[in-house]
């Protein structure tokens, strides 16, 4: 039984659920999110998947998509031309993974595109015999 006044991590992410919100939006990290409200992660996990407010809060972390391709591109921007070789991959692998991370957030904008178009040309007799093939079926039935 929990004690008299003592409010559960559940409940404390409840009451605060317009800056939790915010903060996802903001594209803080959920470490940052426990810290501020002295949480686990498993709580603010189930605040953005079963809460009330969890359509709220995927919006948001859909939303924080933007922030993060914003930093992908300031981390590539960065790169001077007197830059060393290893200060040019850091920049690159961060870039690399904000965009990484802005797909996982907005799949649907910044993912990888699965959509295949493809236009297929019989030149073969294949679809007449097919034609012919159908024909008799429907005449047999």
């Amino acid at each position: 039984m929990k004690k008299e006044g003592k409010k559960t991590q559940r409940e404390i992410l409840l009451e605060n659920a317009e800056d939790v919100i915010e903060m996802i939006r903001q594209a803080k990290s959920y470490e940052e999110i426990q810290e501020k409200f002295c949480v686990h992660a498993k709580y603010v996990v189930d605040f953005i998947t079963n809460s009330e407010y969890s359509a709220r809060a995927r919006e948001a972390q859909r939303e924080s998509a933007e922030t993060i391709s914003r930093k992908a591109e300031l981390s590539l921007l960065q790169i001077q031309a007197d830059d060393t070789q290893a200060s040019v991959t850091r920049q690159r692998e961060l870039a690399h993974h904000y965009r990484w991370l802005a797909a996982k957030k907005n799949p649907n904008k910044f993912g990888d595109s699965t959509k295949v178009q493809a236009e297929v040309k019989d030149t073969s007799s294949t679809s007449s015999w097919l034609g012919e093939v159908l024909s008799e079926i429907d005449n047999n039935k």
